[in-house]
């Protein structure tokens, strides 16, 4: 879709409250066309009259914004052990968000749980009088922006997933990948909000990168671009997910952070966490390592320095090559706040260049673990738009 109507819709998606000399210019149409179309609007409820501007002398001309109430967009940020569900206005105003815990992809059954998640959301929102237009599914993984299908989970030749996931859950719905959804969000809503360059580093259970290039997120030919996990960067011969070795993932990420925790453990350091790892035969989480460091724990606070040491001298060749404004770190580590980052920080400082890595500021996420289902909810409006954010 690419008409008049939609071209205005998706330039107020990105300047809330403008005028029509405004839009009109922007868009390169004519004052009337502009008026036309804006009124248009106005009578269907996509837009409304948000008063007049503060202006010092003359005619002052009325300011046009989204219409919250004109349609609602869910958001899913599925991840392997959970699912973070958000609701959003048109307008973009987060309405509500919801953390749904023990949620495993690689469990089976896990597809049609995951359709009856969708549509138990859907008929949770409509009981509520939301209108919803479109949501959006976020995966970890390899997606292929093309075909909406995803290589990684739940692939299944013949049907692409996005098209199994509309028929088991009877909604629309578009599918994207987790890192970028996190990108997205955080691009307009959270620490990159005004930039026009950025990366997210995604340090979660596994390890991702987003791409923001000119104020559009960077996916590639096919959707690919940002597997940093999967570059090879250690000479470790620890299979990787991806059934590589040796990749950056392998030290950098939860599931590495966990591993070295437990084997410490086990060689006999001493850990607030040693009688858990002893005594259960459960397996420790990650939630429990960070929420050790919370504590205090030493063993815990130097195996995540180690991270974010590992970090830092990958996103420092990462800032030579793209020379960003900001590196936005988030995922679960993110939430080790300062252990992680200042070490990674210095690191950068080291083995960076100077007068490259001097403009680009590093910071964690402000959105937290609600950036992909934030993320996600503004990718289902731009879909539903047909807005291009992409490049």
């Amino acid at each position: 879709m690419n008409t008049p109507q939609s071209r205005i819709l998706s330039f107020l998606t990105r300047n809330d409250g403008c005028t029509i000399p405004k839009i009109s210019e922007s868009l390169g149409i004519s004052i009337g066309t502009a008026t036309k179309y804006i009124s248009s609007l106005v009578e269907q409820g996509y837009l409304e009259d948000l008063g007049k501007t503060e202006s010092v002398s003359g005619r002052r001309p009325h300011l046009y914004g989204l219409h919250a109430g004109a349609g609602h967009f869910l958001g899913f940020d599925v991840n392997d052990r959970y699912i973070n569900v958000a609701l959003m206005d048109f307008r973009g105003g987060i309405l509500d968000r919801r953390l749904l815990e023990h949620f495993a992809l690689d469990e089976p059954g896990s597809f049609d749980r995951l359709g009856k998640i969708l549509k138990r959301a859907q008929e949770k929102a409509a009981d509520s009088g939301y209108l919803i237009k479109n949501c959006c599914i976020s995966l970890p993984g390899r997606i292929d922006n093309r075909t909406e299908d995803s290589y990684t989970f739940f692939h299944s030749p013949g049907l692409t997933l996005a098209t199994r996931l509309r028929e088991e859950a009877g909604l629309p719905l578009c599918l994207y990948n987790d890192t970028r959804a996190m990108t997205y969000g955080e691009f307009l809503k959270g620490a990159g909000e005004g930039t026009r360059n950025m990366l997210m580093i995604n340090v979660n259970w596994g390890l991702g990168m987003g791409i923001v290039i000119d104020s559009r997120v960077y996916g590639g030919k096919s959707g690919y671009a940002g597997e940093f996990g999967h570059v090879y960067g250690f000479d470790n011969q620890i299979i990787c997910r991806c059934g590589k070795r040796g990749c950056n993932e392998t030290e950098i990420s939860g599931q590495a952070l966990l591993r070295n925790v437990v084997r410490r453990i086990r060689e006999g350091e001493s850990s607030i966490l040693s009688p858990r790892v002893s005594s259960s035969d459960e397996p420790l989480s990650l939630h429990e390592v960070i929420d050790a460091v919370a504590h205090e724990d030493v063993l815990c606070i130097d195996a995540i320095e180690q991270i974010g040491r590992r970090l830092g001298e990958k996103v420092a060749g990462l800032i030579n090559v793209f020379n960003p404004e900001i590196v936005v770190v988030g995922g679960e580590l993110a939430l080790t706040g300062d252990y992680l980052l200042d070490p990674m920080r210095m690191t950068i400082n080291k083995h960076s260049i100077h007068l490259v890595s001097q403009d680009t500021r590093i910071c964690r996420s402000a959105l937290g673990m609600d950036a992909g289902a934030v993320g996600a909810c503004l990718v289902a409006r731009n879909r539903y738009l047909g807005e291009r954010f992409e490049c």
